[in-house]
């Protein structure tokens, strides 16, 4: 890939944010940059896997599976560029894969190890900072989840339950769920459940089979105003 056009790909990510032309310059010159081409129905992590570095998802997209702890139900989506995928998980106590990633179609990443990762926050404040307001930013998020008021209704404790367990906050979803799971996690009945299910999927919110609830555009789920048909 030509510098010029590396810099430019490098400053769509956060992390390489406010970094100037000679701090890239730098940046590269003295890393190494791992170019993956991952085709289409590949599988670029398993759940479980080690996260020995960062990846940095630059073109193409990807299905990401995520699977409840006891294998209950799952929640996919797609994750498009520019996207850094999980990097919360280089370091701390999990150093694992959360998630399935798979191409939906051919796809390009940068990888930058974690060792690299590591000189990379001690040689630049740039990216040091944007590193750690990063991660700051994504705890932030998860300890602020916890003090929002209750749902006002039903389907608002669904559509909650939704966002709050995907990657991002925009874009399609799929929750592979049974009626009765999804009626156990939101403290309702099951035929509460189905009819609060049969008010969003009238409204255009939704679509259901068994198993299955698939949404379009989980933003404007999120922000429409529901109301129970109970």
């Amino acid at each position: 890939m030509p510098a010029l056009q590396l810099y430019d790909t490098l400053l769509r990510f956060t992390l390489f944010q406010g970094m100037g032309h000679d701090e890239l310059e730098q940046l590269v010159a003295g890393m190494r940059l791992d170019f993956i081409k991952l085709p289409r129905a590949a599988t670029l992590l398993h759940e479980g896997d080690p996260v020995g570095r960062l990846l940095l998802l630059t073109n193409g997209t990807l299905r990401a599976v995520t699977r409840s702890a006891d294998r209950g139900y799952a929640v996919a989506e797609q994750i498009r560029p520019p996207f850094t995928i999980e990097p919360e998980r280089i370091f701390g106590l999990h150093q694992a894969s959360a998630r399935t990633f798979e191409a939906t179609t051919d796809a390009n990443l940068i990888a930058i190890d974690k060792a690299e990762v590591a000189a990379l926050c001690g040689r630049f404040m740039s990216f040091r900072l944007n590193m750690a307001n990063m991660l700051a930013t994504q705890t932030q998020r998860s300890a602020d989840s916890l003090w929002l008021p209750p749902a006002a209704d039903l389907a608002g404790r669904i559509v909650r339950f939704i966002a709050e367990r995907c990657l991002t906050a925009r874009g399609p979803k799929e929750i592979h769920i049974m009626m009765e799971r999804l009626a156990y996690e939101v403290n309702d009945s099951r035929l509460n459940v189905s009819r609060a299910l049969r008010g969003l999927r009238e409204a255009g919110m939704i679509k259901t089979t068994r198993g299955k609830i698939t949404v379009d555009a989980l933003e404007r789920l999120a922000e429409a105003p529901l109301r129970n048909p109970l």
